[in-house]
């Protein structure tokens, strides 16, 4: 059972945002975990928006909770032969970390995936010590698919990243709270 709460939305996201995105990608956890390259800048944030909205084949949405811009979820590499997308999620105000709102952020993305967007797969990467992050995807009903072997680098060393997917069908299987 998937608990969803009620002051938590999607908004699309746009420049407005940009400020929050930089100062949370200058947040270790955050930047370690996406597997930032390069030092974040203001500047390539505001790009990266700009650019996103304007690319049909990718979804931005900034996660609120009341007015707050608290985190992003993202729905790109939209691929309309196939009917999928690749997901990306984080929380970026540590206060909101691990209080159920990326779990409905996730949620919404998903609704707005299968229902409004009528996919068949969304999928996603994450390494193999995001623990939190599995879980929570594992109780939205996205699978294990496959095992990436040394794919990621975090804190000097090389990590597995994991493949996982979700169908239409089995999201809607998903008993919500």
């Amino acid at each position: 059972m998937v608990r969803i709460r009620r002051e938590v939305r999607l908004v699309s996201l746009g420049v407005e945002h940009a400020s929050n995105m930089y100062r949370w990608m200058c947040d270790a956890e955050v930047s370690q975990n996406l597997g930032l390259r390069t030092p974040p800048s203001l500047e390539r944030t505001r790009a990266w928006i700009e650019h996103a909205l304007q690319d049909v084949s990718v979804c931005p949405f900034a996660v609120l909770v009341g007015d707050q811009h608290v985190g992003n979820v993202i729905l790109d590499r939209l691929d309309d032969y196939l009917a999928s997308a690749r997901l990306s999620i984080y929380i970026g105000e540590p206060s909101m970390r691990q209080s159920g709102v990326g779990t409905t952020a996730l949620y919404h993305a998903l609704t707005e995936g299968f229902e409004r967007r009528s996919l068949h797969k969304i999928w996603l990467t994450v390494h193999a010590r995001n623990f939190r992050a599995i879980a929570t995807y594992s109780r939205l009903g996205f699978v294990l698919e496959g095992l990436l072997r040394d794919e990621f680098w975090l804190d000097g060393q090389r990590l597995p990243v994991l493949y996982m997917g979700v169908l239409r069908d089995e999201f809607k299987r998903i008993v919500i709270e």
